[in-house]
């Protein structure tokens, strides 16, 4: 998530009164380390402020790591179940449809979690490269055909945001490598090719901005 992004999230996050936002499941939360220090816009934009107001946030993700409080699978019922009794009041679901094959079958779990009256805020990719996490369905819908995606809801507000291209991102955005470093790789393609591969399908978006989706819906 770039920073663009996740100010958006942030600010959607802030106007939902607490009664109606609390508990909030972080469907796809990664580690605490990807949210503090990898991307630590992520901290300051969405999670810091969430700490402030003092309710409770459940980060689930499929991989065990420090920071993910609730470890399993979408696509299994018996983890959905579980996810079902904790009572949540709202869902965060970022940047994690494009990286499912079956996606309406996990919408509608994240779906029967949600209370009728609750939230469910949903962001990733409208207009960005190829990248595999492990795969990449190419998903980039925008604000409504993301919204039709989940039934039973309505749409409160979406956005496209405008993320800017690689240039003007910081370090947290980009990684470590410098724009003079990014053009030297371009023009090595026999080292390291599946590496060269990526860099080159992000390209573009040197110059080209990336954009994302996000909408802000209330189940009915």
């Amino acid at each position: 998530m770039h920073i663009k992004e996740s100010l958006w999230v942030g600010a959607q996050l802030a106007e939902i009164p607490d009664a109606r936002l609390f508990p909030l499941l972080d469907i796809g939360s990664s580690t605490r380390e990807f949210r503090t220090i990898i991307q630590p816009h992520l901290e300051s934009s969405i999670y810091a402020p969430l700490r402030v107001r003092g309710g409770k946030v459940w980060h689930a993700d499929i991989k065990p790591a420090d920071g993910v409080d609730l470890v399993g699978d979408l696509l299994d019922e018996s983890y959905v179940q579980r996810l079902r009794e904790l009572g949540v009041r709202s869902v965060m679901v970022t940047n994690i449809l494009h990286h499912v094959v079956e996606r309406q079958r996990l919408i509608d779990n994240v779906l029967s979690v949600v209370p009728a009256g609750g939230y469910v805020i949903v962001s990733g990719p409208n207009r960005y490269p190829k990248h595999y996490d492990p795969i990449d369905t190419l998903f980039r819908p925008n604000v409504e055909a993301l919204a039709a995606c989940f039934p039973g809801t309505d749409l409160v507000r979406g956005e496209i945001i405008d993320s800017g291209n690689w240039r003007q991102w910081n370090k947290a955005e980009r990684g470590n490598r410098s724009l003079g470093r990014t053009v030297a790789r371009l023009g090595l393609p026999f080292y390291k090719p599946a590496e060269w591969w990526r860099l080159a399908r992000q390209s573009p978006f040197l110059v080209r901005h990336m954009r994302a989706v996000a909408v802000v819906l209330r189940k009915r």
